[in-house]
């Protein structure tokens, strides 16, 4: 089989299912942020999945960014 993808191979072929259980998807104003939890108040940025071609070009949506959750009201 040939995949032709501009996906890392760790994305389409986990090494276990704990990675992904890990990973939360929200909203943003620009689309959507795939992000894992560091800790109770932060979430690291792993991607950002959009349709505006600036939106990648945006500084805090670049993987390995920290953001501070909201509360939940």
């Amino acid at each position: 089989m040939i995949l032709y993808t501009m996906m890392p191979q760790e994305y389409i072929f986990p090494e276990d299912d704990y990675n992904w259980k890990a990973q939360q998807v929200i909203s943003c104003e620009d689309g959507h942020l795939v992000v894992e939890q560091v800790n109770s108040s932060q979430y690291r940025i792993i991607r950002l999945i959009s349709g505006n071609p600036m939106s990648y070009l945006n500084e805090k949506y670049s993987p390995g960014s920290i953001i501070q959750a909201k509360p939940q009201l």
